[in-house]
């Protein structure tokens, strides 16, 4: 086998002191090669001394395509390079400078779930930050060969894409001089699910990360409610919605033994989420029950426990029971007086929120109607926030987007306004907030301060809902925390200006989520949106203003 001159890249220089260093030809993940070592000396004006470079001369299947990192003997990894195959050869002493830098790659360190039809942003960043713009960016799935997104000479190259990728996928490049660039795959499906590889090649040196998708919704809590009587027992019914893949329902005992029941799970309508109901029939023993349900997928379940006072039912359960049945006219009668005996453990809040909810969805139904059409204001939009083009989506990009400085504009806080001021009538308008860790929506005075420190509250001219940490919150003086029966992905927004009043709802499961009520409003409000910091890749959703027509 004939020998092949190597050449290394001119990238930069050593530091200038005599010192041993070691070079090390690294394995290339592209090519599967075997590393192999090396030793040489610094010279005292910085160029290393090459004539030790003759022991590199090596037959191309063991140079070429490898990473060549020099490795003082006291210190860490600080300089790196990489060997290419020279078309024609070259002298061993060939032109050998080496650069400082040296990076990894952050993913997620958590399974990303997202629900079925949905979009999965999957972050990934460099760090330090340095910038990305000319190094080739791989996403893969599993396999290095799977394809799923690629960018390199600083475009997306689509050739060798996977074919159930197609159209599907979209680097966010807004943070790239920042090395941030997170992969966007829309109306993900159970396909989609699996492990995915953020690969940086830099030509002289190349890290990954992974990132898990899990295509999963865990549902709504169970909602537990007596149905009718039937054979000297009561039907009681456990609904729960909003659940991928299909669940597993049980009804247990005070034991924790499964009991027989009736389960049916379907999916409602064209949605891809599945919807569940548990019945049991209940003939005065246990005296506790409890219905659960599980995403086999995510390995968590949700349960909701009901208890039963014995010494009540016994003393309606063959006397005064039977009695109750003699006739149909009865019936609703017996649910009643049994219903009497029902109490919940922990759950008892729980129970009469559901029974609650038509009211609150009556009225989100009601504000459907006066639907609005809003816009983004880029004149007010905090200096890194990136605005679609139709100006129905706002995230923020990490850097500043060059924009004019003016006093429209928030500074610090990342928020825009929508175009539309309000200053009578009915308004309503719809958010999606995804799968997003931080975010604020609500309106705000159109005279109120927008930089510096202000008050994020209706005494600063600010009336919204906020998530941050976890936690939900008004934000009134002092802050109101919120619990959500199910975490919203997206948001409603009701601004009623002559009854003083803006209701927020969760559009996932139709409910009230706050309301501020018998508020005097200044003279024109406008629409207000924050999508909150992208925090290293984990907030890099976009907020979006969505299409309502006024009816299911």
């Amino acid at each position: 086998m004939g020998e092949t001159q190597a050449c290394f890249q001119t990238v930069g220089t050593l530091a200038e002191e005599k010192e041993r260093f070691s070079i090390e030809a690294k394995e290339d993940r592209k090519n599967s090669k075997d590393s192999m070592n090396w030793a040489g000396l610094i010279g005292s004006a910085g160029e290393p001394d090459l004539s030790f470079l003759q022991s590199l001369v090596r037959s191309s299947n063991e140079i070429s395509g490898m990473s060549l990192m020099v490795v003082p003997l006291k210190m860490e990894l600080v300089e790196l390079g990489s060997f290419a195959e020279a078309p024609n050869p070259t002298p061993a002493a060939a032109l050998l400078q080496l650069n400082g830098v040296r990076f990894s790659v952050i993913g997620l360190d958590r399974p990303l779930v997202i629900p079925p039809g949905e979009e999965a942003v999957l972050p990934c960043h460099l760090s330090p930050r340095i910038n990305a713009e000319d190094m080739t960016i791989r996403w893969f799935k599993s396999k290095y060969q799977n394809l799923v997104h690629l960018y390199r000479d600083k475009k997306d190259q689509y050739q060798n894409q996977m074919a159930e990728y197609r159209n599907r996928t979209t680097l966010i490049k807004d943070g790239i001089i920042v090395g941030s660039v997170s992969l966007v795959i829309q109306k993900v499906q159970q396909s989609d699910s699996g492990l995915y590889t953020c690969f940086y090649d830099a030509a002289s040196f190349y890290e990954e990360a992974t990132v898990e998708l899990m295509v999963a919704a865990l549902g709504s809590k169970p909602h537990i409610y007596l149905e009718d009587l039937q054979n000297g027992g009561v039907i009681i019914v456990c609904e729960s919605s909003g659940w991928y893949p299909e669940p597993e329902a049980k009804w247990k005992d005070d034991n924790g033994n499964n009991m027989s029941s009736s389960t049916e799970v379907k999916a409602v309508g064209g949605s891809l989420l599945f919807d569940v109901k548990a019945t049991y029939v209940f003939n005065g023993h246990p005296s506790a029950l409890s219905c659960c349900i599980r995403n086999p997928l995510l390995r968590q379940r949700k349960e909701t426990t009901l208890r039963i006072r014995d010494a009540f039912f016994q003393r309606i359960s063959s006397c005064m029971l039977s009695r109750l049945l003699i006739a149909s006219s009865f019936t609703v009668l017996g649910i009643l007086l049994f219903s009497w005996t029902v109490y919940l453990v922990n759950e008892q809040r729980e129970l009469s929120e559901e029974f609650g909810r038509l009211p609150e969805e009556l009225d989100w139904r009601r504000a459907r109607r006066f639907a609005a059409a809003v816009t983004l204001d880029p004149n007010t939009a905090y200096r890194c926030l990136v605005l679609s083009e139709d100006g129905r989506s706002v995230r923020d990009g990490g850097e500043d987007q060059g924009r004019p400085d003016t006093e429209q504009r928030f500074h610090p806080v990342p928020a825009v306004l929508g175009r539309e001021r309000l200053s009578s009538g009915r308004h309503y308008w719809e958010v999606e907030v995804g799968g997003k860790m931080c975010w604020g929506l609500g309106v705000c005075d159109e005279a109120a301060s927008r930089r510096g420190r202000f008050i994020l509250s209706p005494e600063g001219g600010f009336w919204a809902v906020w998530l941050s940490d976890g936690e939900y919150k008004g934000l009134t003086a002092p802050r109101f925390l919120l619990a959500p029966r199910v975490p919203p992905r997206a948001v409603g927004l009701f601004l009623d200006y002559e009854a003083r009043r803006l209701s927020v709802y969760n559009v996932t499961d139709r409910s009230l989520l706050f309301t501020f009520s018998r508020t005097p409003f200044p003279p024109t409000l406008r629409p207000l949106f924050c999508p909150g910091l992208n925090q290293g890749g984990g907030n890099v959703g976009a907020l979006r203003v969505l299409p309502v027509t006024g009816r299911e």
